[in-house]
């Protein structure tokens, strides 16, 4: 598998989870992923090369973000192109998980994972999707992962609790908010 097919997925996990879309009155396409300062790293080092190789035109800059009065990283496309399999994707995300073949579901749930998950004794990925979060509970099985999802209010949590399983997870997984330095 080529590395622009694992960068896709990755890419596609991570703006599955966190991005927003928005088409201007102008006619622009505009795709937007936003994080605080302590997850700027998955921006900078992470999406914004892998962004680069798929050549599409991105913006990388601080904000304030005045809802929450907290300074943000922003990293933003004008890609019609993106932005239509982005929309493609979040409106069927169980469908194109499905056409993934293992090693792509891997960095599919990589990027998820460093968009909505968390790391404590347990991992967890958090989503509104229970159909995608089975699916993608079935697909850690191949891999001899054992999860559960729970209900957390209007969201689901996929979690990963045996230790066995963790490892296995943190070893296969390349999610770089659990290999960074970083407590996660």
């Amino acid at each position: 598998m080529s590395s622009e097919q694992r960068n896709d997925a990755y890419i596609m996990g991570l703006f599955y989870g966190d991005g927003t879309t928005y088409k201007t009155k102008k006619g622009a396409y505009q795709v937007w992923i936003d994080q605080s300062d302590k997850n700027k790293d998955i921006l900078e080092y992470v999406a914004v090369p892998k962004l680069r190789l798929m050549n599409v035109k991105l913006f990388f800059y601080q904000f304030i973000d005045r809802r929450h009065r907290l300074k943000k990283w922003r990293l933003a496309l004008y890609s019609k192109t993106f932005f239509d399999r982005l929309k493609k994707v979040k409106r069927d995300p169980l469908g194109y998980l499905k056409t993934l073949n293992d090693d792509e579901v891997r960095y599919f749930i990589a990027g998820l994972f460093d968009a909505e998950g968390t790391k404590t004794d347990r991992l967890v990925i958090y989503n509104r999707n229970l159909e995608l979060l089975q699916e993608i509970g079935r697909r850690l099985s191949n891999f001899n992962i054992h999860s559960k999802i729970y209900k957390f209010g209007s969201i689901y949590g996929l979690q990963i609790h045996r230790k066995s399983s963790v490892k296995i997870f943190l070893k296969i997984i390349p999610s770089y908010r659990l290999t960074a330095s970083s407590p996660g």
